[in-house]
């Protein structure tokens, strides 16, 4: 039964894409579902960072069931049911996509949306609308100019070719490539540092470079300026001040 599974370790949730037989595709039930879970973990302040992956070890996933698209063509450019597809960028929560196989279609928009990209060897992306006569959306055209060169960024969209981790992460696109079966515990690695560290600011770097990407660098310097100001009078502050000089590990609320 296709289904987005759910699980905790300690304040990390993990997110598997699960509809196997069909390469982890989307139905529209398994969408909506991914925007509840995301929507409960941005609600959740124990949820201290969010990892989402596919089942198996052929593919994150190929995107949205294309027998249901073809039944609904409208719901391909609906940017309120495609909405769980670019969440992530939203959240104030950090994200970061395993990716375990192919991240095609809106599994390339679901790991282009999330902060991070941890990846198997095997893994690829791509980004297909050209060749299935539909416009890139969902980020595509709007995000992956910022995290890619503009001619690369053309180039992945314009052929719809088949990327591979190696020439991703050359690109700066991909983080981590792990060693064969071990992108989840790597993932789980980086989680887990950052989710020892102060929410409020981790939240706050995330909110900055969002506001570098879209408004440039004169609007992040002053976000830094403002928020810098606000933080460092928190209680977070003191806490992370107060246990470095005792040699000791913070204590974060």
């Amino acid at each position: 039964m296709p289904a987005i599974h759910s699980r905790r370790d300690g304040s990390i949730l993990v997110l598997t894409i699960d509809n196997e037989a069909k390469r982890n595709a989307f139905t529209h039930g398994m969408t909506a579902r991914l925007g509840e879970l995301l929507n409960e973990a941005e609600a959740d302040r124990s949820v201290r960072c969010v990892v989402v992956t596919g089942a198996g070890d052929r593919a994150f996933s190929s995107g949205h069931d294309l027998n249901e698209m073809l039944t609904h063509r409208d719901h391909a450019a609906d940017e309120t049911l495609n909405e769980p597809f670019f969440k992530p960028q939203r959240m104030t929560t950090p994200t970061i996509a395993v990716v375990n196989g192919a991240a095609h279609a809106g599994g390339f928009i679901l790991a282009l949306s999330c902060d991070m990209r941890v990846c198997e060897p095997h893994a690829d992306f791509a980004a297909p609308g050209a060749k299935i006569g539909l416009l890139p959306i969902g980020g595509q055209i709007s995000r992956l100019p910022a995290l890619v060169p503009l001619g690369i960024a053309y180039e992945i969209l314009a052929t719809a070719r088949r990327v591979t981790a190696t020439e991703a992460a050359q690109f700066g696109f991909v983080n981590r490539i792990s060693e064969p079966g071990r992108a989840m515990e790597v993932g789980i690695e980086i989680a887990r540092l950052i989710a020892a560290n102060s929410s409020e600011v981790v939240a706050g770097i995330k909110k900055g470079l969002g506001i570098f990407m879209h408004d440039g660098a004169d609007a992040a310097r002053r976000f830094e300026a403002s928020e810098g100001r606000r933080l460092q009078s928190g209680a977070d502050a003191d806490e992370g001040m107060q246990a470095f000089l005792a040699k000791r590990s913070p204590r974060f609320q």
